[in-house]
């Protein structure tokens, strides 16, 4: 499933969602670099290319989706 928001959008809410305490662990989860992670957070990469994000995205979906589908397989049965 891919998120109905702009791409950019969905990658911030879910960066203020994890905080900024966690970013090195998300750089070290995703392959990108913490330091792309802090100048998009603060607004020093307002148009990054989606081959640089997708990783990012990548992530927040298996770590969003994971335990949600295993509550939908839970309730199915």
């Amino acid at each position: 499933m891919y998120p109905t928001e702009p791409l950019t959008d969905y990658l911030m809410r879910h960066l203020k969602a994890a905080g900024t305490a966690r970013f090195q662990e998300i750089a070290d989860a995703s392959g990108v670099r913490v330091s792309f992670i802090r100048k998009f957070f603060y607004g020093m990469r307002e148009n990054p290319r989606v081959k640089t994000i997708q990783p990012l995205i990548d992530y927040f979906q298996a770590t969003t989706a994971g335990p949600a589908q295993s509550n939908k397989s839970a309730v199915r049965g």
